[in-house]
């Protein structure tokens, strides 16, 4: 079963068009990456899913159309976006933070259990639980910015360049724990991300994005092995 679709999105800011009518989709339980070079489009096709900006095409959220909905609905409907940039609330606790995520919630059990199960993923997030937010390191701050947005337990998860700023050792740690985020929990994702070894390392499908066009699509270990696709993006 498809969670997520897109059909010939096409966004952009002003009169700068960005995406020229893209189409991808995520299967349920399963994670995505979607490669390309800055500028390429990939940030934008994140806004334009999670109806951060406007666009033009279909995007279907278990099968119903969300493309043109505000983006406090979309996020309502199921749809976690973790941007660039990490993106916490610097004055509230990571505690805080985390509820936050819930925000659409009502079951305060639930709740409750969710926010240990953060804490056993993330383990420094338990020891920074009553700490202000603004004052985590880059890392903690992506666990926190994860972490919050797995707190409304979404249909997808989208996630904009995760390992951006982190030192390696930071970064390995990350995609380990994304990987069993998605084994344990099933969450199905959507990641930009520029190392790509790493996310093709965790996802089943990749987009090969340029231009604002999709170029290349396929399973993760098929476009790991294409020669363009390595010589581009892994470094070969």
């Amino acid at each position: 079963m498809k969670v997520l679709e897109v059909k010939n999105l096409e966004a952009g800011y002003g009169r700068i068009k960005v995406l020229h009518g893209i189409s991808l989709s995520v299967d349920e339980g399963n994670v995505a990456v979607l490669l390309g070079a800055n500028g390429a489009g990939k940030t934008t096709t994140l806004r334009a899913i999670s109806g951060l900006i406007k666009s033009q095409g279909s995007v279907l959220l278990d099968g119903k159309e969300t493309n043109g909905i505000r983006s406090d609905v979309i996020a309502r409907s199921g749809v976690a976006h973790a941007a660039e940039g990490r993106g916490t609330f610097t004055d509230l606790t990571v505690e805080e933070n985390l509820k936050v995520g819930a925000f659409r919630r009502t079951n305060k059990k639930e709740i409750a259990d969710d926010l240990e199960q953060m804490y056993e993923l993330f383990p420094r997030l338990l020891e920074r639980r009553h700490q202000k937010a603004g004052s985590l390191s880059g890392g903690e701050q992506q666990m926190l910015a994860v972490g919050r947005a797995l707190m409304l337990r979404p249909r997808v998860l989208l996630l904009d360049e995760p390992s951006l700023g982190l030192a390696p050792v930071i970064i390995n740690g990350l995609f380990d724990t994304l990987g069993r985020i998605n084994r344990e929990l099933g969450t199905t994702m959507l990641i930009v991300e520029q190392n790509a070894n790493l996310a093709l390392e965790i996802a089943n499908y990749a987009y090969v994005l340029e231009s604002g066009k999709i170029t290349l699509h396929g399973p993760a270990a098929e476009i790991a092995s294409n020669d363009g696709v390595r010589a581009a993006y892994l470094g070969d």
